[in-house]
């Protein structure tokens, strides 16, 4: 072979291995680029589940925050889910008789019971017998009645929220024992349910995937938990539902930096679940004050604080409160919040100010006290 051909041979060869190396790198780079980026929805706790996380594991960290997600729904918190430990113990539990349970029920249950007492009673884990005699949450327009005042009054009584304790077993990590004084009680924990699931998944992640996961977004109905860098660098964005408008439409956005640590976000109206008879609308939230549907001037409540569990209860207690009560409440927990008010002006608290963007006219967006 004469040595121009050998020449040409050699230099097509190394063209055809330099090409394969950039092929293979394009490849290994969008290959690294899709490894670092994972969604995956689903359905839990009545509601859409949605992960999205990024970093080196973020498939196999979305994987573990859903499978976790759906064990404490399953497992754990669910009153409707008879297997679950919650169920188990409303059905079993005897008056005066501590029941040990996990620590993942016996935290949720005592958080709860703060809750409680600091909101004035406006959250009520033992509501449920009232909740079900309305039945707003499951009954058509044409099965809905309006229940008696006596009947509610009677529902009430088999509501005791100062007789459940919770007494710790040992060590934290050992469980807890879960009493009731009335054995008729019944805990409900759907007013904290969804938030304490973005606790749940949260502590997975660290637990699993602390170096290995640099950020994300998970939602489980209305509440919402970030945390971290996007891909990108930037950090996210939350939209607040427009309580007037659609599902998918959106009032504003409550804005959060690159490198946020966790972050929950949860919201409660009147919208959200309701029935309207004879021309009037009944919502969901009932006020365990009046046991009538809460009318506090509000229409919807906005939460962001570290905890889902307190960011998804104080929602609703501030729901119940009204506005001056709410804010003091808030300030017990070192939270913020979006509060849209009844004539559809805002009021943000000091703490979100420059960092929550409106859309539309707005009356007011300010907090008079902060």
């Amino acid at each position: 072979m004469e040595q121009s051909s050998r020449r040409r041979i050699l230099a097509i060869v190394g063209m055809l291995f330099a090409a394969a190396v950039l092929i293979a790198g394009a490849l290994i780079f969008q290959r690294n680029k899709k490894d670092t980026e994972a969604s995956r929805t689903a359905f839990s706790m009545g509601s859409a589940v949605s992960v999205k996380l990024y970093g080196p594991h973020a498939a196999a960290g979305a994987e573990a925050a859903e499978e976790e997600i759906r064990r404490l729904d399953e497992e754990v918190i669910s009153w409707r889910i008879e297997a679950s430990e919650l169920a188990r113990w409303n059905r079993s539990a005897k008056a005066g008789e501590g029941v040990s349970v996990s620590e993942t029920l016996g935290r949720a249950v005592e958080q709860s019971l703060e809750l409680g007492e600091r909101s004035e009673g406006a959250l009520d884990i033992t509501l449920r017998p009232v909740l079900t005699l309305w039945g707003i949450e499951d009954a058509s327009e044409e099965q809905f009645q309006v229940p008696t005042d006596a009947d509610l009054k009677h529902a009430a009584e088999r509501a005791d929220r100062k007789g459940i304790s919770v007494t710790r077993a040992g060590k934290e990590e050992q469980g807890a024992l879960l009493t009731r004084s009335d054995g008729e009680t019944v805990l409900d924990l759907g007013a904290v349910g969804k938030g304490y699931a973005l606790d749940a998944a949260y502590d997975r992640l660290q637990s699993d995937f602390a170096s290995s996961v640099s950020g994300g977004v998970i939602a489980v109905g209305g509440s919402v938990m970030v945390f971290g860098t996007r891909e990108n660098g930037e950090g996210f964005k939350v939209g607040i539902r427009d309580p007037e408008g659609l599902p998918e439409d959106v009032l504003g956005v409550i804005t959060f930096p690159a490198g946020t640590k966790k972050q929950c976000i949860s919201t409660s109206g009147g919208y959200e679940k309701y029935i309207e008879k004879d021309g009037v609308r009944y919502h969901h939230i009932i006020d365990p004050a009046t046991l009538h549907p809460a009318e506090s001037g509000l229409v919807s409540v906005t939460v962001v604080c570290e905890n889902g569990l307190i960011s998804d209860g104080l929602s609703t207690a501030c729901y119940i409160l009204g506005e001056e009560k709410a804010k003091k409440l808030l300030s017990l927990y070192g939270a913020e919040a979006v509060l849209i008010r009844t004539d559809g002006s805002i009021c943000i608290t000091a703490g979100l100010e420059g960092r929550v963007e409106v859309r539309g006219e707005i009356r007011n967006t300010k907090d008079e006290e902060g």
